[in-house]
């Protein structure tokens, strides 16, 4: 039979570059949003960093226990929509910033006291004996994940590149 007469299955090629492509986005897209945490700051229609530490430590912002970081994952896959999530308690707050009230109670004072005691830092004796009742804290917005117009670039590149190479792939095969 000559292979020059022969229609390719062009059905048979777009399903199996649908299949490609959805665990091609999983990977892609965990890989942008765990970026974001290396470069500490938001790849969206341009980069913008996070705003510093107040104390400079050795370790990367939001990368200390690593909880946050290993909690972004794929909630929802399909051919036609990816969603991913992170599911540690306080992603919310770290991504979008925000105003916390957090309550004083008998237990936090005693640790402060503890901390006092271990540091001699005199912030926790005043922590300690504060009147307050709740501390108000302002989150910084640092933004790792979202609607981002680089993402959408790098991936519209990619998925023209596959396209191109399957197309190629079957012409050598001809």
């Amino acid at each position: 039979m000559n292979t020059i007469n022969q229609m390719p299955d062009f059905m048979a090629m777009a399903e199996q570059l649908k299949k490609d492509l959805q665990s091609d986005a999983e990977m892609m897209g965990t890989d942008f949003i765990h970026n974001n945490f290396y470069t500490e700051g938001w790849h969206g229609s341009s980069f913008e960093p996070w705003q510093p530490k107040k104390i400079s430590n050795s370790y990367q912002l939001l990368r200390v226990t690593n909880y946050l970081f290993n909690s972004i994952g794929v909630t929802e896959s399909n051919p036609d929509r990816v969603v991913w999530e992170a599911d540690a308690p306080y992603a919310q707050i770290h991504n979008e910033g925000g105003v916390l009230n957090i309550p004083i109670t008998t237990r936090s004072r005693k640790y402060f006291w503890f901390m006092f005691y271990a540091t001699g830092d005199e912030k926790w004796k005043g922590m300690a004996l504060t009147k307050k009742q709740r501390f108000t804290v302002h989150m910084e917005k640092r933004q790792f994940m979202g609607d981002s117009e680089a993402f959408n670039q790098q991936w519209n590149d990619h998925v023209s590149n596959e396209i191109l190479s399957q197309f190629k792939n079957h012409l050598n095969t001809l």
